[in-house]
């Protein structure tokens, strides 16, 4: 099976959940479930789906509502119902316990699988994450920007540069992908009916930092130090608040997506297996 493959699981509530996997599964691995980052899929994480530095992992990448190949809830979801659909995903899947890896809106989404059934999360991985809602001038910013992207049929060069800069830009990532990547958003995520129900999702989001003394299971936060969405300072002080945080690691020229570039995806390649070994 490669591990570009996108394959589809049907669950009991009508929902299918579109995922990818980094090799047949194997019980007697440690399992990562994956989540993306905002306007992304399962690819975004394409970069550890291939790398034989986690071959010793089950690697589960999941479309999020409202994102990839992912249906089944209509346009009115939260981060908790791919959470919800993610772990019943597992439970088909037969695995019982995992550690759950999330990229900022991915991070809200492991951060609730661990809320709905922390008996079954081994430890969470969250890389620039937040745990605040959206403040009123985020919605305004995050409104702007989706009336130029929105103002066309295909979104601008200009509306396509904005959005790169969360992961700073396409110098900072291979030409070919950053190719891909405009591809996935023109085909997915032009217009209203592609760019809304995600936004919606994002910005309504429930602010959990009055949870986290019930996230008691063990975790590994990565933070850009270059991270124009959240900065570092809300990372350190949330952080702090984790009754079993493994390690903050602040990524010296780490932007807001750091498994899709340089330094972060090899910062994650030392860390995480040390996480594991550790906590398993």
């Amino acid at each position: 099976m490669a591990y570009k493959e996108l394959l589809h699981m049907s669950l009991d509530n009508g929902v299918t959940l579109a995922y990818r996997l980094s090799h047949p599964i194997d019980k007697s691995l440690p399992t990562i479930v994956m989540h993306h980052a905002f306007l992304m899929d399962s690819r975004f994480y394409d970069r550890q789906l291939k790398d034989v530095r986690y071959s010793a992992y089950n690697l589960i990448s999941i479309d999020a509502h409202g994102h990839g190949g992912t249906t089944g809830r209509g346009e009115d979801f939260t981060f908790s119902d791919t959470a919800s659909d993610s772990l019943q995903l597992l439970t088909k899947l037969g695995i019982d316990q995992f550690y759950a890896l999330g990229t900022t809106q991915g991070g809200f989404i492991a951060f609730q699988m661990a809320l709905l059934e922390p008996q079954r999360v081994k430890g969470l991985i969250l890389l620039g994450s937040a745990v605040s809602g959206a403040t009123e001038q985020a919605k305004v910013n995050a409104r702007k920007n989706r009336d130029k992207w929105c103002e066309t049929k295909i979104p601008s060069d200009e509306a396509i540069l904005a959005r790169a800069g969360s992961f700073g830009g396409p110098s900072r990532i291979d030409e070919k992908v950053f190719e891909k990547i405009k591809e996935m958003w023109i085909q997915r995520y032009a217009g209203p009916e592609g760019y809304d129900p995600a936004l919606n999702c994002l910005l309504n989001r429930d602010a959990i930092d009055d949870k986290l003394d019930k996230i008691n299971v063990p975790t590994l936060v990565l933070h850009g130090a270059d991270d124009r969405m959240f900065p570092t300072k809300d990372a350190i002080e949330w952080s702090s608040k984790l009754p079993k945080l493994w390690k903050l690691e602040l990524v010296e020229r780490g932007v807001h997506h750091l498994s899709l570039t340089e330094p972060g995806d090899e910062v994650m390649a030392q860390l995480i297996p040390q996480f594991i070994k550790e906590t398993l």
